[in-house]
């Protein structure tokens, strides 16, 4: 027997014997006329308004349940309605679907959310190229200067610092090996990406967080990083010949054979940072903090270290330079 079935005979009981049983010490039968029964009669009230209570109590809980399954289901049809728009042939209905996407991420329960950051991943592994490592061939097309609007959105959508949390969900944000060449990632989250071997050529950086990234062997000529934070990333073998690093955190990155030939590094923090066998020609370090860096191997003919902090004499004994090296 359910609950309700027994408060359903329960209830109608105690209101109608209950004062009989409750209050049966206070009560003469014989005398009920006489007074008695205003007792009687109170009582029954006080337990009519508990059952009113405890029955609106029921009703709110019901009420509660049917607004979050309506709610679940209303989601769910939202999320299935932009997954249909995804693989439309319309650019503009997959942006539209992307965009809904992105709504879900906030009107969602975590697990939904994390569902769709799932899908823009996947969207953006199918839609976009992959990296080439070697300069195309004569019978193959070149690789776009940047990407298409649908893989920008789902892109922007994907490494905004607040939805982040969603990604982290199915594991780190892999997009290794894309080609997303000229790519808008301002103040993007891409914290722990997997992005080893990403072609970012000419991507706009500018103030996103790419801390303990996977960037080795990435492409990053000419991409602008400034005030980029970059702590921990592993940079190994990764090209940033022409890049704008201005005042990025580099602390105890890796940029083990890494070329920054050309690079802006200046204001830039490079404190504990592995510059092993790095390629710094014609770099402008300017004011770029260099402590305790390690620059065994690593090559500066050209480079501007005026005012460069933290490098000693111990530290340039280690690199390969000339009297082309600009200290003013």
């Amino acid at each position: 027997m359910t609950v309700v079935a027994v408060l359903g005979v329960l209830l109608p009981w105690l209101v109608w014997r209950g004062p009989y049983v409750l209050d049966a010490k206070y009560l003469d039968r014989s005398k009920l006329s006489d007074g008695s029964a205003a007792l009687v009669t109170g009582l029954r009230t006080a337990l009519v308004g508990l059952l009113a209570a405890l029955g609106a109590g029921v009703a709110l809980l019901y009420t509660a349940r049917t607004y979050r399954l309506t709610r679940r289901g209303q989601i769910t049809d939202r999320f299935t309605k932009a997954l249909e728009r995804l693989s439309s042939s319309d650019i503009y209905v997959r942006v539209g679907g992307i965009l809904a996407l992105e709504q879900i991420f906030h009107d969602a329960p975590d697990q939904v959310a994390a569902d769709a950051a799932r899908v823009l991943g996947h969207f953006i592994r199918e839609r976009a190229p992959r990296a080439r490592v070697e300069p195309a061939g004569p019978d193959e097309e070149p690789l776009p200067d940047q990407p298409d609007a649908d893989v920008q959105a789902a892109l922007t959508a994907l490494t905004r610092p607040e939805l982040r949390k969603y990604t982290n969900m199915y594991g780190d944000l892999d997009l290794h090996e894309m080609h997303l060449a000229g790519a808008d990632l301002r103040r993007a989250d891409l914290t722990e990406g997997a992005l080893d071997g990403i072609n970012l050529a000419g991507a706009n950086l500018s103030g996103a967080t790419l801390t303990a990234a996977h960037l080795s062997r990435a492409t990053l000529c000419g991409a602008t990083l400034d005030r980029g934070e970059l702590m921990w990333a592993l940079l190994d073998e990764a090209d940033l010949t022409g890049a704008r690093l201005v005042g990025a955190r580099l602390i105890e990155a890796s940029l083990w054979h890494a070329k920054l030939d050309g690079a802006v590094l200046r204001d830039a923090v490079l404190l504990r940072a592995n510059l092993e066998d790095a390629s710094l020609a014609k770099a402008n370090l300017q004011r770029t903090l260099l402590h305790r860096a390690d620059l065994t191997g690593a090559t500066l003919t050209g480079a501007h270290v005026y005012e460069a902090i933290g490098l000693t004499p111990q530290q340039m004994a280690s690199v390969g330079t000339d009297e082309t090296v600009f200290w003013w």
